[in-house]
């Protein structure tokens, strides 16, 4: 697995200008906490080791790779700073670091989405505090090498390369696609690509999720004998967007 880039960071420079008035995290006795992380069920440490997670799992799930970003090659580091006040709300987000292509819009937006945090404590009150993330933007990898074997595109219980014109029929009406890894895993499909190619023409349909549009169930009904269909869908893992390709052959003659 990947390094995880999303982090909570301080810096030296939290302290002066708009951010003179909000404590840093090592100036409180508990940090802001995650929506969800304030269990009195759970100690002050497991409180804690909840928020991190959450933090990243939520930049995760809503973080889109800007188009600009992705046609320029554009990848690297991104820090935004903001502030949480005595009520748990986030306000003056900031870049500290940019690296272009819409990247740092990007962190910023999704910041503006997270919901309220347990505010920090310091001595028993309620008090405003900053904090600094750092998010990481990396280019799409293709499922190719590595990832073939790691990731797999699974449609019914599909498992060979050629598909009856039947079955196919079967499958396009309701059945779902699935992304899994190796160990069993499975991950939700941001995007969907249908391609049906025959000699040199393709004709493609694209969608959200793992749901055949009705655009692609009619593209399939139309599908041949000895036509390819290419299934692609990108998936999200530590902040990636990585391409997973299936391709099947309608069997029969022509």
């Amino acid at each position: 697995m990947k390094t995880i880039f999303l982090t909570i960071l301080m810096s030296s420079c939290c302290t002066v200008g708009a951010f003179a008035q909000y404590l840093s995290l090592d100036e409180v006795d508990i940090p802001p906490l995650f929506a969800g992380c304030l269990d009195p069920l759970t100690s002050q440490a497991q409180q804690q080791a909840c928020s991190s997670p959450k933090i990243q799992a939520f930049i995760k799930e809503n973080i889109q790779y800007p188009d600009l970003a992705k046609e320029n090659g554009i990848e690297g580091l991104v820090v935004v700073r903001f502030a949480i006040n005595e009520e748990g709300q986030i306000s003056k987000i900031e870049l500290l670091r940019d690296i272009g292509g819409g990247c740092g819009q990007e962190a910023m937006r999704v910041i503006r989405m997270m919901p309220d945090f347990a505010p920090a404590m310091h001595q028993g009150e309620a008090v405003a505090t900053q904090m600094a993330l750092p998010v990481r933007f990396r280019k799409i990898e293709t499922a190719q090498n590595n990832n073939q074997n790691l990731y797999q595109i699974h449609w019914g219980t599909t498992y060979e390369e050629g598909i009856a014109k039947q079955e196919l029929a079967v499958l396009s009406e309701s059945t779902p696609l699935v992304i899994r890894d190796y160990y069993g895993n499975v991950y939700p499909i941001t995007s969907l690509t249908l391609q049906v190619q025959s000699k040199n023409k393709i004709k493609e349909e694209k969608g959200k999720g793992n749901e055949l549009t009705p655009a692609m169930q009619k593209l399939l009904s139309k599908a041949k004998p000895q036509q390819q269909i290419t299934w692609i869908a990108i998936i999200k893992k530590d902040y990636q967007d990585i391409e997973v390709k299936r391709t099947l052959l309608v069997e029969g003659k022509k």
